[in-house]
């Protein structure tokens, strides 16, 4: 690293925040790093500085996303419920507010790039999502030989029930279909 890029990696946090906001307005597909700069304020020297690549750059922004889901909501919000099927509404409440949905305009972008493209990264869009699943499965004692799949049903059914919401706006059949996904999942 570099003298300029140690001096000013303490606004990397900040540039990371500011891009994320940007990219979840935005959307991927028409996404540059100039346009992003110029948003930011910043130069795209600074930008490449710090993200070296339009890939780079929204692989991280899939992190911060993750990331402040996992700090915010599991570490505040849900934490203050009791059951494993609290945990679940809880989730889909704060990812069904419109300002949340953001990020699943963004994955159905990249899902459908990497449908298109080979050896593209978008495996994280899944591994790295059920690893959070999986830990609050574990966090509730979930039967280990389950747990794997558990956790690919709950990504598919919350990523296919937002596809849904997002597509026809029909928060209630929605909403219904979530909750009979919680009632199959906890038995009641």
């Amino acid at each position: 690293m570099d003298g300029r890029t140690l001096r000013f990696q303490h606004r990397r946090p900040e540039l990371l925040a500011a891009a994320t906001e940007y990219v979840l307005d935005n959307g991927v597909s028409d996404l540059s790093l100039r346009p992003v700069a110029r948003a930011l304020g910043v130069s795209h020297a600074t930008l490449i500085r710090h993200f070296a690549t339009k890939d780079a750059l929204i692989i991280e922004v899939l992190e911060h996303i993750r990331e402040d889901f996992e700090e915010r909501l599991l570490a505040e919000e849900i934490r203050t419920v009791g059951s494993a099927a609290d945990v679940l509404r809880a989730a889909w409440r704060h990812l069904s507010r419109p300002r949340e949905q953001r990020q699943f305009l963004v994955l159905f972008e990249l899902v459908a790039a990497a449908a298109r493209t080979p050896d593209h990264p978008a495996s994280r869009l899944v591994t790295d999502w059920l690893t959070v699943i999986e830990r609050e499965l574990d966090r509730y004692q979930w039967p280990v030989e389950t747990r794997s799949r558990t956790a690919t049903f709950v990504l598919a059914q919350v990523r296919g029930l937002q596809l849904d919401l997002i597509t026809t706006g029909d928060r209630e059949r929605v909403d219904a279909a979530f909750e009979a996904t919680v009632e199959f999942l906890t038995g009641g």
